[in-house]
């Protein structure tokens, strides 16, 4: 079944009855398991073009057997509901576990707390607990009256109702707004104290800056699982600009490797996927990560691409 029409992802299992699928994910589990973990996350499209190509991706990523998944919050946190019936779809049509992603922006602590009470209710047993990016146009991040003014308290927030695996953000560059990536590292270990049972990390391209916050981190934290984030190399181009638009770092070896073939697009993409799978396997055998988080971009083919080549070389 198909998300119902444009704008609206509703579908007829949302607040589904007892004896639904639940779609819990306690990671806790599954770290300790010692098996690597495999997730993948996707985004609310913008129109139905976007709609059809997200259930493609879901259905076609479902048989390689990920963990769990997750489905980000629109900027601004306005359509939260995009969010939650992204993440009943998945559990509905591929019994795979999804996360939501719940930001601070727009809500009081009521409503949070209302939130919170809708997903639990549409099997939702896990939340990624963020501050959120400013609306677009903002210079910096405003809290709202009466909500959470920084992720740390959203977290306790979430991890004070009980019912919820909580995740957060990491930043091995260090978040752009912090004073140095030690200081944001800082954050972070303050983080798993207010109760993140995981870290998902933005996307990054150099693994020393990963070990370097793994190192500072279990220094006081020396549980804290943080999962790699992945952004698979298929467009050079798209992939500076995204990571010039959150200021993450590009290695001058990568630019060195990229920037002469970025206007050949096949040759960009094959150097730019083996590249990716070399990091996810020096990520797995050599930096103790975890698991993957690949950032899908609502596409199946890099994802599922990076999966069984890590596969083929027995690293999954």
């Amino acid at each position: 079944m198909a998300f119902s029409g444009p704008g609206d992802f509703r579908t007829p299992w949302l607040k589904r009855g007892p004896g639904s699928f639940n779609g819990g994910v306690d990671p806790r589990k599954l770290f300790a398991s010692g098996r690597k973990t495999l997730s993948f996350e996707f985004f609310p499209p913008k129109d139905e073009k976007g709609r059809h190509l997200l259930e493609d991706t879901i259905l076609s990523l479902a048989p390689i057997g990920p963990d769990f998944t997750s489905v980000t919050d629109k900027v601004g946190g306005s359509q939260r509901h995009h969010t939650q019936e992204i993440c009943a779809y998945i559990m509905e049509k591929t019994r795979i576990p999804a996360m939501a992603h719940l930001t601070c922006l727009g809500a009081t602590r009521a409503d949070l707390r209302r939130i919170l009470d809708d997903f639990h209710g549409n099997g939702i047993r896990a939340v990624m607990a963020l501050r959120g990016d400013p609306p677009k146009g903002a210079a910096h991040f405003t809290p709202t009256p009466g909500g959470c003014n920084y992720s740390g308290e959203l977290i306790e927030l979430v991890r004070a109702d009980g019912r919820f695996a909580v995740g957060c953000a990491s930043y091995p560059d260090g978040h752009p707004e912090a004073a140095s990536a030690q200081a944001d590292w800082n954050v972070l270990a303050d983080k798993f104290k207010r109760g993140a049972d995981f870290s998902v990390t933005q996307c990054f391209f150099d693994n020393d800056g990963y070990s370097r916050m793994l190192d500072h981190l279990r220094a006081t934290e020396k549980e804290a699982q943080v999962i790699p984030g992945i952004l698979p190399i298929t467009n050079w181009k798209s992939v500076k600009r995204f990571c010039e638009a959150c200021q993450s770092h590009v290695p001058p070896r990568l630019r060195a490797l990229l920037d002469p073939i970025e206007d050949d697009p096949v040759a960009c993409r094959r150097v730019g996927m083996e590249t990716t799978i070399r990091q996810c396997e020096d990520l797995l055998l050599r930096r103790g990560a975890p698991g993957l988080h690949i950032y899908s971009l609502n596409r199946s083919t890099a994802a599922a691409e990076i999966v069984t080549s890590l596969r083929l070389l027995n690293v999954f």
